[in-house]
């Protein structure tokens, strides 16, 4: 006996189909301020080819600028994201403020960024047309030797193969853009992006995650663990810094010392949970010790002497636990200079090196050194007795990502901000439209706000 309840398969499937192709359809048109020009969504069709947007383009020494692309079609595992939020890096200044600096293919500036889902390859399988998602610096694709081995913030996805041109400008020329989200529209791979479920978290909040805040609280949350009690020493108050400050807070660091020339930077730094601040500026001397030991320190070093008698352990009793010879962590994040702020003063050595040999000397005899920064003269090297580095317990752990296991960490970090327990939006210095994106590095560079975030979609 027939039932109205039956149907038939190929009514099942006709109108699954329909309901996907009608969802993404709604999910790509609803709220977007750029209309889908030619080309229908891709989680259904794998097109978007044809897309008219705008994007901040680097393309030979010139300066970039702001210019309007042509979308390819989407491949594979790429996803298409219209950009909420992406944060200036200061890493990036030289290829956007310094005419004649050289370029590669033409690319998309930026180093991440978040957005929402518009389209979706046919191989995507994290991702849905209407997620919010972080675009990573840094891939996680988990097949690569440095993924299998738990170093998937050393993901070599990016060297799997060529990379592939996302766009193309008005003259003809191939427009790459893996990370580049200075722009209406990003596109990048599936292993790039972490969707994100935390919808009262503003995305210029999350922006700074993208390589800056990742990279502070990796370096207090991942490869080391700061204990709760401990001592722990942040050279520099940028962004990176000021993001290794609440991560050690949050891991329960009693003493939380911040090492920042710029005097706004010191006060930012002990609203987020800084128990002392010093300006190194006035702890320059610096000068060798004449026949030092091989196993011992072989400056005089007054920062390093500062520094040393601020984390002092209160009593001297070796066999009650004592013989600390300096902070439990010592964190950098100073990295040298690629411009010369016009307004604030820069730290005793602009070129960041002798930082990293402070860095060095500071740390106790089983201790953590982290150092996260770039920008150091191509010329110059860290000096370390042989002695040390062969038969010394020092702990030292490099790396720009801090750590940071972008997707396993991404959200949980998220889920930080969400509680209070990190406080984001106060790293968040001032925000920009995409047409004012020099404008935003060129503030990044002066440090005349702790960072600068640029909004594409207005």
């Amino acid at each position: 006996m027939a039932s109205n309840s039956t149907l038939s398969r190929r009514r099942v499937l006709k109108g699954a189909g329909i309901a996907a192709v009608g969802t993404g359809a709604t999910a790509l048109l609803s709220g977007n301020k750029l209309a889908a020009q030619g080309g229908a969504p891709a989680i259904a069709t794998n097109s978007q080819a044809g897309r008219k947007y705008k994007a901040f383009v680097k393309s030979g020494p010139a300066l970039p600028e702001v210019v309007e692309l042509t979308a390819r079609g989407l491949v594979g595992n790429q996803v298409l994201l219209r950009v909420e939020a992406a944060q200036t890096c200061y890493t990036s200044v030289d290829q956007v403020l310094i005419a004649g600096t050289p370029a590669g293919n033409a690319s998309i500036v930026g180093h991440g960024g978040v957005g929402i889902v518009e389209a979706i390859g046919p191989q995507v399988a994290s991702c849905r047309v209407g997620d919010r998602v972080i675009l990573n610096l840094h891939g996680a694709c988990g097949r690569c030797f440095n993924c299998l081995n738990m170093r998937s913030d050393k993901c070599r996805s990016g060297q799997a193969g060529p990379q592939q041109p996302i766009a193309t400008m008005a003259n003809g020329t191939p427009v790459f853009g893996r990370t580049g989200a200075m722009s209406e529209l990003a596109i990048t791979g599936e292993e790039m992006c972490t969707p994100l479920f935390s919808p009262s978290v503003s995305a210029a909040e999350i922006s700074m995650l993208t390589c800056v805040g990742g990279c502070g609280l990796g370096m207090t949350m991942t490869n080391i663990h700061v204990e709760a009690a401990s001592d722990v020493v942040i050279f520099g108050g940028g962004p990176v810094g000021l993001a290794s400050v609440l991560g050690a807070k949050v891991k329960g660091a009693s003493k939380i010392i911040l090492v920042e020339p710029i005097q706004y930077r010191r006060e930012l730094g002990m609203k987020l949970g800084a128990t002392h601040v010093v300006d190194p500026n006035q702890y320059k001397t610096r000068a060798p010790i004449p026949n030092a030991q091989g196993n011992g320190d072989r400056f005089k070093d007054a920062l390093v002497d500062h520094l040393r008698e601020m984390t002092k352990e209160n009593h001297d009793r070796v066999w009650s636990g004592a013989g600390r010879n300096g902070p439990h962590h010592v964190l950098e994040a100073v990295g040298g200079d690629k411009i010369k702020p016009k307004s604030h003063p820069q730290g005793p050595d602009p070129t960041g090196v002798t930082v990293l040999n402070q860095c060095w000397e500071l740390g106790s005899s089983i201790g953590s050194i982290v150092t996260c920064s770039v920008g150091q003269p191509n010329n110059a090297f860290v000096s370390l007795p042989a002695s040390q580095w062969a038969d010394g317990a020092k702990h030292h752990w490099p790396g720009t990502g801090g750590g940071t296991n972008d997707r396993r960490d991404s959200p949980r970090y998220v889920r930080l901000m969400e509680t209070g327990q990190i406080n984001f939006k106060a790293l968040v210095g001032k925000t920009y439209p995409l047409s004012q994106t020099r404008e935003a590095y060129q503030v990044c560079a002066d440090r005349e706000v702790i960072s600068t975030v640029v909004l594409p979609n207005g």
